[in-house]
């Protein structure tokens, strides 16, 4: 990104959208020179609500030092803050981001919010929002580390803190964050068609986008049967094009590779969309006369490794027109016992909460019920074993990850059994997915754990009999 610094005077006035036309209503300060069809980087800047300066004066101030570097720069009229107050304020904000891609070719796609302090509503305001911005700054004195944490753990996003509110500090902050992700050369010039086909669909432009997915290009989508010649796919999305906006996909972050012979590149890409979440774009493009082209778009939704099983058996499920496998695990604490110079045994009270446990438990068919092997844990679930006839398998007290394992793979998709003591079902708990944190009274002998696993996560019930 090569950005030449204008005189405040070389810039044109800034524009006023009200809410009737955009949603929400704001100012706007374009570069000098700019044009509906060019594409410029964009940054939505959000003002203090209660500290100067005030909207106008950031538009003023910050604003025009950065349309002089060349930057469109929106600043929200924060009237009636926050923005989830009032019956209709959620359609104001996808609105106002609506009117902005209709009215400005968006660099790279994705938006750089620029927010004054760390009023906690701002960041609820923009993790609501998420989809529509590829970095977050932050500037001010009041602008923290600390108060980033929730906004850090967006995927892909560029996240800073600015302690100073000097306006070229702040705006070659936002100059060197935009210049992070431009591309030199031909690498470049991909990038660019890659954002004019991603802003076509965005704005509904069928003729734009489809000149640049030819017709025999192939695009293959989320689900595994989506395979279409790029004149398959404009026939089936043809319904999406007749909306104002067909879909959005914001880039958070491209790579491209162009061969040496300057004909074909092949390229990864990362998006943030409003309902499938981060998605990662991939394919290959040519050259066709001094154009390029797509020969082929993939787009796939990434599974994190830690839920990759669970989503494996959701899909097998779907595919199968079968239920989702739950398995249910039943987690208790051995009964009351004898005093250890008696002999490690229950006792007359333990009994007869075992025999409550097998009275509470009658109605589950249990596929296994498992005891850490000692005489306690035994005879709790010696009761409700008799009347069920089954057979309690032992596993001590340090296997508990093999337990865990037992669970999740041989018994998944049934209910099950366990008694344990106080000092290994806090562990049992927590490698079962359970986040509470659990911990079991000498004289608490009455607690029932109730866990159970979807394909979705753990879920988790603390019962009393």
């Amino acid at each position: 990104m090569i950005v030449v610094r204008l005189a405040a005077q070389d810039l044109p006035p800034p524009e006023s959208w009200s809410k009737q036309s955009s949603g929400a209503p704001c100012i706007v300060q374009r570069p000098a020179g700019s044009e509906p069809s060019h594409f410029a980087p964009v940054v939505v800047l959000f003002p203090s609500p209660s500290d100067a300066p005030t909207a106008a004066t950031a538009a003023n101030t910050l604003g025009k030092a950065l349309a002089q570097r060349g930057f469109v720069v929106v600043v929200p009229l924060l009237v009636g803050w926050p923005p989830a107050a009032g019956p209709d304020a959620e359609l104001h904000w996808p609105l106002l981001f609506q009117a902005l891609r209709r009215r400005v070719r968006i660099e790279q796609g994705g938006l750089h919010a620029l927010v004054a302090g760390d009023e906690e509503k701002f960041v609820l305001f923009l993790l609501a929002h998420r989809q529509e911005f590829q970095t977050i700054t932050l500037f001010g004195e009041s602008a923290g580390e600390d108060d980033l944490e929730a906004l850090r753990r967006l995927p892909s996003r560029r996240v800073h803190a600015i302690a100073s509110s000097d306006v070229e500090q702040v705006a070659e902050h936002m100059q060197k964050l935009h210049a992070e992700r431009y591309l030199p050369g031909a690498a470049g010039e991909v990038a660019k068609v890659l954002d004019d086909f991603h802003d076509a669909a965005a704005v509904g432009d069928e003729r734009r986008y489809f000149a640049i997915l030819p017709d025999d290009a192939v695009f293959l989508g989320t689900d595994g049967t989506e395979r279409w010649t790029g004149a398959e796919f404009r026939k089936f999305s043809m319904p999406y094009f007749e909306r104002d906006s067909a879909w959005t996909y914001v880039c958070l972050r491209r790579h491209v590779d162009v061969d040496a012979g300057g004909a074909f590149a092949w390229f990864d890409e990362t998006f943030d969309n409003a309902a499938y979440g981060e998605c990662r774009g991939s394919g290959v493009m040519t050259k066709r006369g001094d154009r390029w082209v797509l020969r082929q778009y993939h787009l796939t939704v990434p599974v994190p490794n830690d839920i990759t099983r669970a989503v494996a058996a959701r899909i097998r499920a779907f595919q199968d027109g079968a239920p989702l496998p739950v398995t249910t695990v039943v987690v208790v604490r051995h009964a009351e016992t004898m005093e250890a110079r008696v002999g490690h045994r229950l006792s007359p009270a333990g009994k007869s909460r075992a025999e409550a446990l097998a009275m509470v438990l009658r109605g589950l068919q249990l596929g296994a019920v498992y005891t850490n092997g000692s005489q306690p844990t035994t005879e709790t679930v010696e009761p409700f074993c008799l009347g069920k006839g089954l057979r309690p398998r032992s596993l001590s007290a340090t296997e508990t990850k093999r337990l865990v394992a037992r669970i999740r793979e041989e018994h998944r998709g049934q209910s099950l059994l366990v008694c344990g003591q106080s000092n290994n079902i806090p562990e049992l708990l927590e490698q079962l997915g359970v986040t509470a944190k659990i911990t079991i009274g000498d004289d608490e002998y009455d607690c029932l754990f109730v866990v159970t696993l979807t394909p979705d996560g753990t879920q988790f019930l603390t019962l009393r009999y």
